[in-house]
């Protein structure tokens, strides 16, 4: 009888942590894509710091979405700032707008981090949308590089380009 009265007693102590829980929350995938990333440097890192041109291309050519009218997208960015083959892979704060096969586009803050085992690096830039298609929601891109060879940061030209890395974007709603 008193194993019965525990067993009771455990139940009803259970069922009174299940009301206190708070339920899960859905996740809804607005976006998901594949594609390349490729960035060009000039003039080409080398050991040393100096200024140079940086361009980022971004091709997403297989995507599915909430959005039906979304098959593919595309981003750039062009900037200038102070880099070596040493800082190249740094943490990094921006923005960035992919344009969607719809005449859309969304714009995301983010930040960037990097993983960098096994011969290729791992480059995750997470961030909400602020403008555009999809604001709020989060967006998480990753960019998978083989490591540069750093003997082309010996001498010049030095490293011009690296990629195309294999790029994956998703952006969800919590």
């Amino acid at each position: 009888m008193r194993k019965i009265l525990i067993a009771a007693a455990m139940l009803v102590a259970l069922a009174g942590l299940t009301l206190v829980t708070s339920p899960a929350h859905a996740v809804s995938l607005d976006v998901t894509c594949a594609g390349t990333e490729t960035a060009t440097y000039n003039p080409g890192l080398l050991i040393t710091t100096q200024t140079t041109q940086v361009a980022v291309t971004g091709i997403l050519a297989a995507c599915t979405s909430s959005d039906p009218g979304i098959a593919s997208g595309n981003y750039t960015e062009n900037f200038t700032t102070t880099l070596s083959c040493a800082t190249l892979f740094a943490g990094r704060a921006g923005t960035r707008t992919i344009q969607w096969s719809n005449g859309q586009s969304t714009t995301f803050d983010f930040t960037r981090a990097i993983n960098n085992a096994a011969g290729q690096i791992t480059v995750t830039f997470t961030g909400d949308a602020t403008g555009g298609e999809f604001t709020g929601d989060t967006v998480i891109e990753q960019v998978v590089f083989v490591t540069p060879n750093a003997l082309q940061c010996l001498a010049p030209p030095g490293l011009t380009q690296i990629g195309p890395g294999i790029a994956t974007v998703t952006i969800d709603k919590l």
